[in-house]
């Protein structure tokens, strides 16, 4: 999952002129957007750790309101695994009663969640997990629900801002999830993005680090996947470019 970055330039494309179809992706025209709910970006702000764990060394905590919190975590002890996100309950004695896991986050170094909700409470979380360690990799996708993280895909995504040190300017990729656009229930969801463009990372036709309208791209997420449709195209790698 480690990105190797370009040193220089950045590769500009207007994906709605068209590419072909190049070795290693299909096209093909992409389902309706999935129909459903708007889910709304909750801040829920860091808190400080409310349980001591002998195992676990936590990053950040997040509470969901009905007595459940999210913790962001690695093993004390390095395992290849790495960070998750991993949803408790508090005991009196200070202890966590863990109850699920996420997948894990392997080498990233964090795993910080943007949340979504519909308002209701029986509809569950979305979970826009921010992967990386300088800069942001893309998001992990996940869906809350009955006490359970489904996995929803990653989104090769992220926020492209400029950064100025010893007088030169570069780019620099951040956390793309609060400018998320949730839509969906039972179990399949259309993200969008907000604002004029975004960085993704590899458009499955040959290029990568493609600077793309936001309004031209999407994801339909169901259970494990996250399909990438640009310009109402859905594209689907075969294999490597």
């Amino acid at each position: 999952m480690m990105r190797s970055f370009l040193a220089i330039g950045v590769v500009i494309a207007l994906i709605g002129c068209g590419t072909g179809n190049p070795k290693g992706a299909t096209t093909d025209v992409a389902e309706s957007t999935v129909t459903g709910p708007l889910w709304k970006l909750v801040d829920l702000p860091g808190l400080d750790d409310n349980v001591k764990h002998d195992t676990l060394l936590i990053q950040t905590t997040f509470e969901l309101g009905d007595g459940t919190f999210i913790m962001v975590a690695s093993n004390k002890e390095e395992t290849r695994e790495g960070i998750r996100l991993c949803l408790y309950r508090p005991s009196a004695d200070s202890s966590a009663e863990m109850i699920a896991f996420s997948k894990p986050g392997y080498d990233s170094e964090t795993m910080l969640p943007s949340f979504f909700s519909t308002g209701k409470k029986e509809d569950g979380w979305i979970l826009l997990a921010n992967m990386g360690e300088r800069e942001s990799w893309g998001q992990e996708a996940f869906w809350l629900k009955d006490q359970k993280f489904h996995s929803l895909g990653f989104l090769d995504v992220a926020q492209r801002d400029w950064k100025t040190s010893d007088d030169s300017t570069f780019q620099w990729r951040t956390n793309i999830g609060p400018r998320a656009i949730v839509n969906g229930m039972n179990g399949k969801f259309t993200i969008s993005f907000s604002g004029d463009s975004l960085q993704l990372y590899d458009d499955l036709q040959g290029h990568r680090e493609v600077v793309i309208r936001a309004s031209s791209l999407r994801y339909q997420c169901s259970e494990g996947k996250a399909a990438l449709v640009i310009n109402g195209i859905a594209i689907v790698a075969n294999g490597p470019v």
